[in-house]
């Protein structure tokens, strides 16, 4: 009795709600999921639901669990969460307090009004009252206040850090002396050591701001872009090959690391950076550098075989596109907001506010996306060819109007003309050839010419005629080759491939080409005779080239019976002189033969007759043609006026010359990025199974930002490009808090080693919390409103104290924080293996400091093979490049990097693995790239030094930074006495002091 009395008056205390559903939305909002989130979704949500029951999503709580359903609208006593939370000893919660009995009133009245859920809500984990912390609000802190006693202004970072400080009993470490800050700083901004002379000016420069100049210097060096981009193509796992089982090229990949390159030296504002790379084919179409920066979304592996090879409509090929989406998917949010929301492709995400349903709104923002080489030019290119192309089809609509007018005025009177000349022309093509029914099989005085035999076909003869003086053409004639003294070959010799030209000069240095059978094979006429027509043509020599010979046994030849050249009515070729390449000139075979009226059987003589009469007949054809023409040219000429007639060349002329123009234009370059097209329907699928689809769903983003919106409007639905474009304004909106928070811990990361999160990919629960929470929202909230310059946030990093610590180790500062969590020292970090390989180049005075283009290659490769390393053949300039520019395989990594923790291209690497193991040690002693490195070093310190001192000092500026103590000196003169040189340089690239940064 007690508890009803007691719920009769915490219903008095509910408002009675209206009907309207906004009304109803609005309780739910106020009321009722503030509570759900609170008391019950932290264990309650997605596929890892206690008991199988989520009541994060309306769904979920409509279905219920394994005890029914959880929900029954309109009937709160036999809805399950009710029976749950009721009661002297509820059951629920499980792990705090018992709900009161105004929020079990609430429950009660929001069931028993319907329980309305607005559509697609998903209800946050916020135990505690407030979500995970990388989901919070952002805010500028307050600095710190430092110390009564510190009179000087305390920079931004140092109040935060020393305050972290205090708070454990500690203090700040010392500041490291200039030769190790400029080694140190050096190498965090190139990637790379200082030269003597560098550090030598820093050293030695006496002015308050030397140190603030240096920083300068450095970050507008190009080189800073090449170091801070490697840093950036971990993160995205760019590569140039495709991995998988066919791990094929990407030749033209390489454009994307360009522009990352140049992004960071040109201090692109990194909004306009994020944005570019997710959508810049959209933001900007007629940027060529926008298109180029999409390669970030193509930048991972792709499955050939899947994509290329397996047949549409398979469940195989859905699964592929699947998993080519997700990893754009994990590659866009894991690296512009640091959460791993493809771990949501098979069930709501165990730990972090991210459910199934917004994974597959963000594989649906890529549905449209395909990877492939994509065609692009510069602006001034591009403009230019669109300003050609609109003139040239300006000319040529002009051109056409020209010509219809001409054809409006001649159409008409020239009509019987054209009739009368057609048909002629009919009449002639119809008139039998008098020389294709020669079949007798008498015997002949000759068989005709015949070229030396040649091994091969593709060898080129040819045989010409003179004609004595130049003469008017009307046809030529090739009559086949039937050799009496053979066994019967009707064709014998006739070319496969051929060409016949005409010329006044006898070498044929200018020639008219008047039938060119030479880019296919001719069937072979047999006895027939192959006969050219031509109409006003005159020339004194006549050519036929054999481009591929006719094959006789084992051989190949090239033979005719006659060539005849018909000029008036008559055989101007009978008896005129014959050359050619080459001739067998024996028997009943040479050069004269081509021309003395025989065919291989008879004698041509006996159809004179016939053919005189033919002939005469075909001549008179071709004067009443040619007069018909001559008289259809002048009526036109009545008919055109010359001011049309002069427009018309005009306007060919001008079609010709913007189509040369056009033509000269350099081809578009190519870059591997993304390709468009319609989006293809993304279902949310049962378990991740693509076998299993559910409800189609529309793209969208995260919903664990309540102040941004997660599901997109509308208007992107076909367009897949403004699908992509939406996904890039969440991510760079100023309220976007992850986005801010990632960019900068990257940074920080990178400077100290570690980030303020330790876990740059990952600020979920599986995550780890940041050491300065309120640091890392100050800086944060100073890049987003400060311009978001990242050289801006590099310099103010590095000129903290913080960052310019020792290394130096303190017993009582570790037994407080061992892990350095405080900062209160400098970490000691190795370099990278691109900095080892570039820092060998650079001290052995081969690095080649050439910015970007296609990659340098250090294997053998063959087309579906994995590549073959082999130092010894890639000693030579053209690989001594930076490491960034090298070409990159996902199949077989380059074992010398690959022993030194270079990251599998395949996989995101947002912190490299460190480790020390004697195979590293081994690999920069006794690797082929190091020993001949070695030796180019001994030849520059020889050429650039004259004594063993000199050079042992000069070797150990350029390794270490400093010269050689008196003991140092002697002992590596001693190992220099004993092996040489070169073996001190390697000697010297083994040492902890090169290979680790103080």
């Amino acid at each position: 009795m007690r508890v009803a009395i007691t719920l009769l008056f915490a219903f008095s205390l509910v408002p009675q709600i209206a009907l309207a559903s906004d009304a109803r939305e609005r309780f739910f909002a106020d009321q009722v999921a503030p509570l759900l989130e609170r008391a019950c979704v932290g264990c309650h949500r997605g596929v890892a639901a206690r008991g199988g029951l989520a009541l994060d999503h309306a769904a979920g709580a409509l279905r219920g669990g394994d005890s029914g359903p959880a929900v029954v609208p309109g009937d709160p006593d036999a809805s399950l969460l009710v029976q749950m939370i009721e009661g002297d000893e509820p059951a629920m919660p499980q792990d705090g307090d018992r709900l009161p009995p105004t929020e079990i009133a609430i429950i009660r009245e929001w069931i028993r009004a319907g329980a309305n859920w607005p559509k697609d809500l998903v209800l946050q984990d916020k135990r505690g009252g407030k979500p995970w912390w990388s989901l919070t609000p952002l805010s500028r802190p307050e600095l710190p206040k430092t110390p009564a006693d510190n009179r000087q202004p305390c920079h931004p970072i140092d109040a935060f850090v020393g305050a972290k400080l205090r708070q454990h009993g500690l203090k700040q470490g010392p500041q490291a002396d200039r030769a190790t800050i400029i080694r140190r700083l050096t190498y965090d901004l190139h990637g790379l050591p200082p030269t003597p002379e560098e550090l030598a000016d820093f050293v030695n420069d006496p002015a308050a701001d030397a140190y603030q100049r240096l920083v300068n210097r450095l970050l507008a060096s190009p080189r800073y872009g090449e170091r801070w981009a490697r840093h950036w193509l971990d993160v995205v796992h760019y590569g140039d090959t495709h991995g998988y089982d066919k791990d094929k090229r990407r030749d033209h990949a390489w454009p994307y690391r360009d522009y990352v390159i140049r992004a960071f030296n040109d201090d692109l504002p990194y909004a306009r950076f994020v944005e570019q790379q997710v959508a810049g084919d959209a933001l900007a179409p007629d940027d060529p550098q926008a298109l180029i920066a999409t390669g970030f979304i193509a930048a991972g592996p792709w499955d050939f075989v899947g994509h290329v090879e397996l047949r549409e409509g398979t469940s195989e090929k859905a699964k592929t596109r699947a998993l080519d989406r997700d990893d754009m998917v994990a590659n866009t949010i894991s690296t512009f907001t640091s959460m791993t929301a493809h771990c949501a492709r098979c069930h709501d995400h165990a730990f972090d506010p991210i459910s199934q349903l917004d994974y597959y709104r963000l594989q649906a923002v890529f549905a449209g996306v395909d990877r492939q080489d994509v065609a692009y030019e510069d602006r001034a290119a591009t403009a230019r060819r669109a300003q050609l192309t609109q003139l040239r089809d300006q000319a040529t609509k002009r051109l056409a109007e020209i010509e219809s007018q001409i054809q409006q005025l001649t159409s008409a009177p020239l009509d019987a003309l054209d009739k009368q000349i057609i048909s002629l022309q009919q009449q002639q093509s119809a008139a039998p050839d008098p020389l294709a029914s020669a079949a007798a099989e008498q015997t002949s005085a000759t068989n005709g010419y015949h070229s030396v035999i040649a091994p091969s076909a593709d060898v080129v003869k040819w045989v010409q005629i003179d004609l004595s003086r130049e003469r008017p053409i009307d046809a030529i004639r090739l009559i086949p080759a039937r050799p009496t003294d053979f066994p019967d070959s009707p064709g014998f010799g006739f070319p496969v491939r051929f060409q016949v030209a005409l010329s006044d000069d006898p070498d044929f240095h200018q020639a008219v080409l008047v039938d060119d059978q030479s880019a296919a094979d001719v069937a072979n006429p047999a006895s027939d005779p192959y006969t050219i027509y031509l109409t006003g043509r005159r020339a004194r020599f006549v050519r036929v080239t054999a481009t591929r010979l006719w094959q006789r046994t084992d051989d190949y030849v090239f033979a005719l019976a006659e060539l005849q050249v018909e000029s008036a009515g008559q055989n101007a070729a009978s008896g005129a002189t014959v050359t050619a390449f080459d001739s067998i000139e024996a028997g009943r075979w040479n050069m004269a033969a081509l021309v003395d009226q025989h065919d291989s059987r008879r004698p041509l003589a006996e159809l004179d007759g016939e053919r005189t009469a033919a002939l005469a007949l075909r001549h008179q054809t071709r004067l009443r043609l040619a007069e018909l023409r001559a008289e259809r040219t002048a009526r036109h000429a009545e008919l055109v006026t010359r001011e049309l007639d002069q427009a018309r060349a005009t306007a060919k002329a001008e079609v010709k010359r913007l189509t040369a123009e056009l033509a000269a234009l350099p081809s578009p370059q190519r870059v591997y990025a993304v390709q468009s097209h319609a989006p293809r329907p993304i279902h949310l699928l049962a378990r991740g199974n693509v076998d299993s689809p559910g409800a189609e769903v529309g793209p969208g983003a995260l919903a664990c930002l309540p102040q941004l919106e997660s599901v997109f409007p509308a208007s992107t639905g076909d367009d897949e490009k403004a699908r992509r474009h939406q996904l890039a304004h969440w991510l760079t909106h100023r309220d976007n808090v992850l986005t801010w928070r990632s960019i900068v811990n990257r940074v920080w990361h990178y400077h100290f080693g570690r980030g303020l999160v330790e876990t740059p990919s990952d600020f979920g629960r599986n995550g780890a919390e940041p050491t300065h929470p309120e640091l890392l929202d100050w800086l944060a909230v100073e890049f987003r409103d400060g311009g978001q310059s990242l050289k801006s946030l590099h310099r103010l990093i590095v000129t903290s104290a913080a960052w310019r610590q020792t290394v130096r180790h303190d017993d009582f500062a570790a037994a407080r924080d061992a892990g350095n969590q405080s900062l209160w020292r400098m970490n000691r970090r190795r370099l990278e293996a691109e900095e080892i390989r570039d820092s060998i180049l650079a001290t052995s005075g081969k690095l080649d400091l050439t910015i970007g283009g296609p990659g340098f290659e250090l294997f053998h490769f063959k087309d579906d093979h994995s590549p073959r390393y082999d130092p010894a053949s890639f000693d030579s300039p053209a690989v001594w490049r930076r490491s960034i520019y090298r070409f990159i395989t996902r199949s077989v990594p380059n074992p010398w990097l690959e022993s030194l923790d270079c990251p599998d291209p395949s996989v995101a690497a947002p912190v490299r693995t460190t480790t020390i193991t004697a195979l590293q040690a081994l690999a920069t002693l006794n690797d082929e790239f190091v020993i001949r490195q070695s030796h180019h070093m001994a030849d520059r310190l020889t050429r650039e030094h004259a004594d063993l001192d000199a050079r042992l000092d000069h070797a150990m500026l350029l390794c270490l930074a400093r010269k050689p103590t008196g003991a140092e000196r002697a002992q590596l003169a001693a190992h220099a006495s004993q092996h040489g040189l070169a073996s001190v340089c390697r000697l010297l690239w083994n040492t902890n002091e090169f290979v680790f940064i103080d």
